[in-house]
């Protein structure tokens, strides 16, 4: 398979989806968090970068972060909170051009003509192509929580998150159109478990998720018969996938402790169809698709140490499994074969996170941390303008209130510095639904692309 390019197969319409669902896995989550991935379970989290996890104990997160940290509080204990994420990911025309016969027409309409290629910059002089166009959105991460004891040495939790958010949109007549306009992911991850006091130091805890995936992807469709009449393809599907997670934490006093956590990969088989209109009479209609697609599995390993009765520090690190994603295909609902084949090629990937915590009083808590992620692309020729991923600086600030013994506010923000980044890839324009060789019409689009983000989360949490 040629690196870099999307293979087209028989009449399909299901091209669309690929091309969105890869994209949307080359993107950061919308936030913190390599490829797909959204680590914002905690407003408390936020303020600190995640560092530690939920090894700090200073919220009721532990059931997704690490099932074994829910031995480290005792009663019950409930929790509610949002995080508004807002990224600006700019993408501008690096050179992009497209290659075509000249003489398009008679190669279209008589057998045997030899074309004559021509390429020609999409951002010319005259043309209508938006050449710098802004593909962030603004979107709400939820997270749910609640934990109990069963016993001295048992506790039950129960979380409700979403691990995967993600959103693009681009203009109708953007130059990388052909790939991506309008690009939704949303996921629903309910994660019960409980965590055992093996000895007074050694903590286990497991848990099993249910996770719902939904996604709408949309894109134009070049129209080889009429070059500036676009067609419009929108791919939805959605499955549930089913998962479990692991953590151990080990005290060596009541202030030093560490965990290590381990949430395994969930697999799914979406399920939908692809509707293209406004398009060549005998390519418009709906079909039929599936594809499927595995998450990965990550591992993580967290220290938390308190210093002094007001100063805590905390670190942590996470592998993440994304080698497991080398291409997306895209098969026919009736089984009679493929409709594409995408190459990704992706890396595992790593991130580091620093943090501190101050007591100000037993009413006030303020945090502050760092956290440094890997993206999981090699190069710009696997950069796809869905949500282009890239490695990010990211800081983090927030506290706590506590008004009274059982009530605790948190507010947390962040702000995230994208690396520059760029896409070099070529794509066949004409869809598979239309009978044109692969590669008679490609667009080679080049874009470059500097991002930045900014989160706000607020949460509440009470003991019983």
């Amino acid at each position: 398979m040629t690196k870099g390019k999307t293979m087209f197969y028989s009449k399909t319409h299901g091209s669309l989806l690929v091309l969105g669902i890869a994209g949307l896995l080359s993107v950061t989550g919308q936030a913190h968090a390599s490829g797909l991935q959204l680590t914002e379970q905690s407003v408390t989290g936020l303020g600190r970068a995640f560092a530690g996890g939920s090894l700090p104990n200073d919220d009721v997160s532990a059931v997704y972060y690490n099932p074994a940290d829910m031995m480290l509080s005792k009663g019950m204990q409930v929790q509610a909170g949002f995080t508004f994420i807002g990224i600006s990911i700019k993408a501008d025309d690096a050179g992009s051009t497209t290659r075509l016969p000249a003489n398009l027409g008679d190669v279209l309409t008589k057998p045997g003509t030899l074309p004559v290629f021509v390429s020609v910059s999409d951002c010319r002089p005259g043309s209508s192509a938006v050449c710098s166009d802004d593909g962030g959105t603004d979107n709400v991460v939820p997270n749910t929580f609640f934990a109990m004891d069963i016993n001295d040495r048992m506790r039950f939790g129960l979380g409700i998150t979403a691990p995967f958010a993600v959103a693009t949109g681009y203009t109708n007549n953007w130059v990388g159109r052909y790939v991506a306009l309008d690009s939704e992911l949303k996921t629903i991850d309910i994660n019960p478990g409980i965590a055992y006091r093996v000895t007074d130091q050694l903590s286990l805890g497991f848990g099993v998720s249910a996770q719902y995936a939904d996604v709408s992807l949309s894109r134009a469709l070049f129209n080889p018969f009429s070059p500036t009449n676009d067609g419009y393809g929108e791919s939805k599907g959605d499955d549930w996938g089913f998962g479990f997670n692991l953590g151990a934490t080990y005290e060596f006093d009541p202030n030093t402790r560490v965990g290590l956590s381990y949430r395994s990969r969930v697999k799914y088989t979406l399920e939908g169809d692809n509707t293209i209109s406004n398009y060549i009479p005998a390519a418009n209609g709906k079909t039929d698709i599936t594809a499927e697609w595995t998450a990965p599995d990550w591992l993580a390993l967290a220290f938390y140490m308190r210093l002094n009765p007001q100063w805590a520090v905390m670190a942590s690190t996470r592998w993440t499994n994304w080698s497991l994603f080398q291409k997306l295909q895209i098969d026919k609902a009736d089984g009679s074969g493929p409709l594409t084949v995408q190459e990704e090629n992706w890396k595992d990937s790593w991130s580091f996170n620093i943090g501190v915590a101050y007591d100000y009083n037993p009413d006030w808590t303020f945090r502050a941390g760092y956290v440094y992620d890997q993206t999981p692309i090699r190069s710009a020729e696997y950069r796809h303008p869905t949500i282009p991923d890239s490695n990010r600086n990211a800081f983090g600030l927030g506290f706590s209130y506590h008004p009274g013994a059982q009530l605790s506010v948190d507010v947390g923000y962040m702000y995230i510095s994208f690396a520059d980044a760029s896409t070099d890839e070529t794509i066949n324009l004409p869809p598979s639904a239309l009978p044109i060789p692969a590669g008679l019409i490609t667009q080679h689009l080049m874009l470059d692309y500097n991002g930045s983000g900014n989160l706000f989360g607020i949460q509440a949490s009470y003991k019983f």
